[in-house]
């Protein structure tokens, strides 16, 4: 475990680490012919379709402002610049229920303020995400991650449990929202 924080070291090793790979990840993929067929519908199929449900969400969630169209256009463009910059083609990028959560808050916040309003939320909620692009980058600068060591399971355990009841959380107010008829769906039973 690295106890001192010198700037930039993780960044080092970690592209010295995959520099040799590099290459390799490139080569192989291109050079697999149809093989590479069935891993990339799965990447593909695996990052879009939640994608489109939790823009949908965030549709309903912001009045219209963010839309599926979008969170899958800006999944896709990031995607690929990670899958060039980051060295690894085969990583699933994709929106989760935190950042829909966030975004909702956001939005509700940004909605009853005079000065913001839901005109200017997509510029505000843009800074938001330029604020926090360089806040990570800093602590990638300054090799944060080398303290994950001394985190338990149970941290690990209990953001899975957060985002476990989100999404029940989510699945109740949906189905209250559209009254007793999705009751028998619990069950399985179709009354159609």
């Amino acid at each position: 475990m690295e106890e001192s924080f010198v700037p930039l070291r993780g960044i080092k090793n970690d592209v010295r680490g995959r520099l040799t790979c590099y290459k390799q990840d490139w080569t192989g993929g291109f050079s697999a012919g149809i093989r590479i067929l069935a891993p990339t519908t799965y990447i593909f199929f695996a990052s879009a379709i939640p994608v489109i449900s939790f823009g949908e969400q965030l549709e309903r969630s912001t009045d219209g402002v963010l839309t599926a169209v979008q969170t899958l256009a800006s999944t896709a463009l990031c995607g690929i610049i990670h899958s060039i910059v980051g060295g690894q083609p085969l990583l699933i990028l994709g929106v989760a229920e935190p950042t829909v959560i966030m975004y909702t808050f956001m939005f509700s916040f940004a909605k009853d303020r005079a000065d913001l309003g839901p005109n200017l939320f997509l510029a505000w909620a843009g800074w938001v995400c330029v604020w926090t692009a360089l806040l990570l980058f800093l602590l990638a600068v300054l090799g944060a991650c080398s303290i994950i060591n001394r985190f338990t399971r149970i941290a690990g355990e209990l953001f899975g449990l957060l985002i476990a009841m989100l999404f029940m959380q989510q699945a109740i107010k949906v189905g209250t929202h559209q009254g007793l008829l999705w009751c028998p769906c619990l069950f399985g039973l179709d009354i159609m």
